[in-house]
């Protein structure tokens, strides 16, 4: 996907039923005094879109006034996109998983294992295999990436 500026990943963002995946790494990573399960919790905001939560985001999540939030298994969720959709989480199968706190390796895999789903990955790698991913970036630019983005979906 030739998304080359975060503007432009935010209004693709905005036609999507989205469902923000957050993984471990939210709690542990910091950018600039903000943690990365901030910058989650903002775009699911903004976007209006369910949060599925890791075991370790869970809590955090809903202490960032996400009350919606649902702690599960990024994998479940993969395996509910095989079917028709079913899960509490979200109203209606997502058409786009934003995944944040993975690692390189794990978007990797869960972005080829999604079906009929489209997959964004906001991690400082690149991913191939997901439909867009920032690209390899010091925490610096990662930083500034994922400002832009929160800055361009608005409020």
């Amino acid at each position: 996907m030739s998304l080359k500026e975060p503007a432009a990943l935010a209004e693709y963002l905005k036609k999507k039923k989205v469902l923000v995946l957050t993984g471990f790494l939210c709690e542990e990573v910091e950018l600039q005094g903000k943690k990365l399960g901030d910058y989650a919790a903002d775009i699911a905001r903004r976007l209006g879109a369910p949060v599925a939560a890791g075991a370790t985001t869970a809590v955090a999540m809903r202490q960032r006034g996400l009350p919606g939030t649902k702690k599960m298994f990024a994998a479940e969720v993969v395996n509910y996109l095989r079917y028709p959709w079913q899960d509490s989480v979200a109203p209606a199968k997502p058409e786009l998983l934003v995944l944040m706190g993975y690692d390189r390796q794990s978007c990797g895999s869960l972005a080829s294992a999604a079906r009929d789903t489209e997959t964004v990955s906001l991690g400082n790698a690149y991913v191939p295999e997901a439909t867009f991913s920032f690209p390899d970036c010091s925490w610096h630019r990662w930083h500034l990436l994922l400002e832009e983005l929160v800055q361009a979906l608005g409020k």
